[in-house]
């Protein structure tokens, strides 16, 4: 059968897109193209209150979904920092140690704080779905026996949409057998008029059958008569009824579309929430902050220079420069503890022998200074003060040549 023939064109072009598109199983609208005032088409009022239940249990389903992704990027984080610590201090310390260790570890800890952002999202969504299911849970209902839910004002709404409907049903119902009848009665009345054509054109018809036959067409004739009537009176009280009903039905229509208006601003607040849940000014600032002190501190406190005499201090390579350097310290380095203690013993011994060295040139000259003449000792006087000027001299020259030859002895 044609589904134009049953609900009209406009209602078969309505199925037909709807079937044609329907490449994802999405219910069907079975209102498409129906007057929501013929019938009892106000169920489509009450079936839009229902069913946005649904509707609200997937986008708390979304929103869970996001959290539980959160939650996840923050455990890999987590888990991210584990496994690369481990990794990097497992690494040799002939070729991965002191500043630049210490940067790459600094790197990988920092994702335990994005770990920590991520986290503190996933709490705030849970918090706004938290508030969206505690609305939910007032709006809808349990349903008896069933596993669903309805709108709290579901029933409400029908009770009054069956009262103003049902004096239009009424009188739908006795136009709809006033109509049946009048069918009747002209089926009657066109049988009536052949029989009374047949008699006609019989020439052995009586005149008594004649005049039956004619009065058995015009009791037809008024019995249709009357019941055309009685539908043209009925059509005018369906009409004045069906005014009423819309006037009534329109009344309930905007209560439902007040609650529906509160749900659908209800959505919106919620998403607006979920929004904000996703991506705060506090968040931006804590992830720009974790970045800007990581990128501060690998400027600062790497430095390769310092890395190349840890190494050269490390495995014995001595020079006065290097001497003269402090190092940076290194949290849990077993290495600095060795070369410390070695740079430390080493000092100390080369300033034994300074000061031995050093007093053994004085009770030299002390030995030889009643032998000398007036002149000697100004001669002596002289060159010691040229060796002072020369050694002011040798200190005062420029640091980057020390460095360079440093670099070039490691």
């Amino acid at each position: 059968m044609n589904i134009g023939a049953c609900v009209g064109f406009k209602e078969a072009l309505a199925a037909n897109r709807l079937t044609s598109g329907n490449a994802d199983n999405y219910p069907l609208n079975e209102y498409i193209g129906k007057n929501f005032f013929d019938e009892e088409n106000y169920r489509a009022a009450l079936e839009r209150l229902d069913n946005g239940y649904g509707i609200a249990m997937d986008l708390i389903a979304l929103m869970e979904d996001y959290r539980d992704n959160e939650r996840e990027q923050a455990r890999i984080f987590i888990s991210f920092a584990e496994r690369w610590t481990t990794r990097i201090k497992q690494q040799s310390s002939l070729v991965s140690y002191h500043t630049t260790k210490r940067a790459q570890l600094d790197v990988v800890r920092m994702t335990k704080e994005l770990a920590r952002v991520k986290e503190a999202t996933s709490n705030e969504v849970e918090k706004v779905i938290d508030k969206y299911r505690l609305h939910i849970d007032e709006t809808y209902i349990s349903e008896r026996f069933r596993s669903s839910r309805k709108h709290r004002r579901s029933n409400e709404f029908k009770k009054l949409f069956k009262t103003a409907y049902a004096s239009l049903r009424e009188v739908s119902d006795e136009l709809d057998k006033l109509r049946a009848q009048e069918k009747k009665a002209q089926e009657a009345v066109r049988t009536a008029e052949r029989a009374c054509e047949i008699l006609e054109l019989d020439p052995s018809t009586t005149e008594k059958h004649l005049a039956r036959a004619n009065d058995d067409q015009n009791k037809k004739r008024i019995i249709l008569s009357d019941i055309e009537e009685k539908v043209i009176e009925t059509k005018h009280r369906h009409k004045s009824a069906q005014k009423v009903y819309r006037n009534k039905a329109m009344e309930i229509f905007k209560q439902c579309q007040y609650e529906e208006e509160e749900r659908l601003n209800q959505i919106r607040e919620t998403l607006l929430d979920f929004i904000q849940a996703m991506h705060t000014q506090k968040q931006t600032t804590e992830l720009n902050e974790i970045f800007e002190n990581l990128s501060k501190k690998v400027t600062t406190q790497q430095n390769s220079f310092d890395d190349l005499l840890f190494w050269a201090k490390t495995y014995g390579i001595e020079s006065k420069l290097a001497k003269s350097l402090p190092l940076t310290a290194i949290d849990n380095d077993d290495e600095e503890t060795l070369t410390e203690s070695r740079s430390t013993k080493k000092s100390s011994n080369h300033d034994v022998d300074k000061h031995a060295k050093h007093q053994s040139i004085e009770n030299e000259a002390d030995d030889e200074e009643p032998s000398m003449t007036v002149s000697s000792k100004t001669r002596l006087k002289k060159a010691r003060n040229t060796n002072t000027i020369e050694k002011k001299h040798n200190n005062t020259t420029d640091p980057s040549s020390g460095n360079l030859h440093v670099l070039n002895h490691v």
